[in-house]
């Protein structure tokens, strides 16, 4: 009787000992195991260099449409319309859907108090004429100080999904310049 009952104990404490012997397919498991965090870190890695040449290409646009603009004595909207179209030669490879620009002249008074001369946008609202503008103290550079700010957000795309992790992810810029040539940047139209 007790030979029935270890018997087939017997045979699977055998086939366990074989089982933990073999050493056969150790490498395709670790593989097996290590393969997903090698993905991750693989397209985590080409994701975040994307993000970041994503992030530089919004900085050289509004670094660029700015200082375009505070190069000039007038401003009008075919030449702003110029301006905005070489923006998108800028973000290459980068699609431009999703991509705003607001230009907005400021200017300053003697207490520091910023209001809009004029703003437009490539897409969507610019500020209001005449509103009040919030300029940074270390901008004031004296009475009557006239500002140029750009502003660049875009609306990054991963290249992959990853499960809407990165979805709604926007990147901005601003930047603030000062009139190059004259004064002030009057605006025709």
């Amino acid at each position: 009787m007790t030979a029935k009952f270890f018997g087939p104990l017997r045979r699977a404490r055998n086939a366990l000992a074989a089982f933990c012997g073999d050493r056969g397919g150790v490498a395709a498991l670790e593989f097996a195991i290590i393969l997903p965090g090698l993905l991750l870190i693989y397209l985590g890695g080409f994701e975040a260099s994307k993000a970041l040449e994503a992030s530089r290409k919004v900085e050289s646009t509004a670094e660029t449409v700015g200082n375009l603009v505070a190069r000039n004595r007038t401003m009008t909207e075919t030449g702003l319309e110029n301006i905005y179209n070489i923006s998108s030669a800028i973000m290459v490879p980068f699609s431009t859907d999703g991509l705003k620009i607001v230009v907005t002249t400021v200017s300053v008074d003697d207490e520091g108090k910023g209001t809009v001369d004029w703003s437009q946008a490539n897409t969507g609202p610019a500020l209001d004429k005449g509103a009040r503008y919030d300029v940074p103290s270390e901008l004031v550079f004296g009475a009557e100080t006239y500002l140029v700010v750009v502003s660049v957000s875009y609306p990054y795309k991963p290249v992959m999904d990853y499960g809407g992790f990165f979805s709604g992810t926007t990147m901005a810029k601003e930047y603030t310049f000062r009139p190059r040539i004259s004064k002030s940047i009057v605006w025709e139209n």
